[in-house]
């Protein structure tokens, strides 16, 4: 099921519903009060927006998963996929939009949730060691993996996509709730586009360009 862009918004209906409601009991009784909630329910809002995005579609470049600057490239080790892949993270500070697109056509194999601390989401250690929530993607070019990290703010990892979907190239897949990280991984054949402190836009911004696989390669990827 595609994510509608009012979707992140709903998600903040904790939040924004108490702040109106209070806002609304006390407009009379105490006006500064009802103001202080009313400009709260207004940051949450603005935290919570989902911009509409025109794609740039291609199968040969991984699109950015994520708002946000780049913290970190470099070479890791997929313990699903059993192999080296390009990482690259990004942080999202409390004023990038929270909403995460898929960086590729593909098919979601598996989705695996760790718990962890809440470590500052800017830090490397935040990306090993903080609550999380891997999403893995068999695509034309290979594996893929997107992980979304929870930060000191960050509470709440919410996934849109499940086990067998299929996903299209910048298609809303969850959103983290207030300032985090997002790592994406590709295969280790892949050119970066981007370095270290470049700003990037889901859905928009080239991370890397990959090298389609033929099928007997893809074949041999684990599922």
């Amino acid at each position: 099921m595609r994510a509608g862009r009012w979707r992140p918004l709903t998600e903040g209906a904790w939040i924004l519903g108490p702040l109106l409601g209070f806002a609304a009991v006390s407009a009379f009784a105490v006006p500064p009060a009802a103001l202080g909630a009313l400009a709260l329910a207004g940051l949450v809002t603005f935290a919570f927006r989902d911009p509409e995005r025109a794609v740039r579609e291609d199968s040969g470049v991984a699109l950015s998963p994520a708002d946000g600057r780049v913290l970190r490239v470099g070479r890791v080790f997929d313990e699903h996929w059993q192999c080296e892949m390009v990482e690259v993270a990004i942080f999202l500070a409390l004023w990038n939009v929270h909403v995460q697109r898929a960086p590729l056509d593909g098919r979601v194999v598996a989705q695996r949730r760790r718990a962890g601390g809440y470590r500052p989401a800017m830090t490397a250690a935040a990306t090993h060691g903080n609550n999380q929530l891997a999403t893995y993607l068999r695509t034309p070019a290979g594996p893929c993996t997107v992980t979304q990290i929870s930060g000191i703010a960050a509470r709440r990892i919410v996934t849109w996509v499940g086990e067998g979907e299929g996903v299209a190239q910048g298609d809303r897949v969850g959103m983290i709730k207030f300032g985090s990280q997002v790592t994406l991984r590709v295969p280790s054949s892949s050119h970066l586009l981007v370095d270290v402190g470049d700003q990037v836009r889901a859905g928009v911004t080239p991370i890397a360009r990959l090298t389609r696989l033929d099928q007997a390669t893809q074949a041999s990827v684990p599922a």
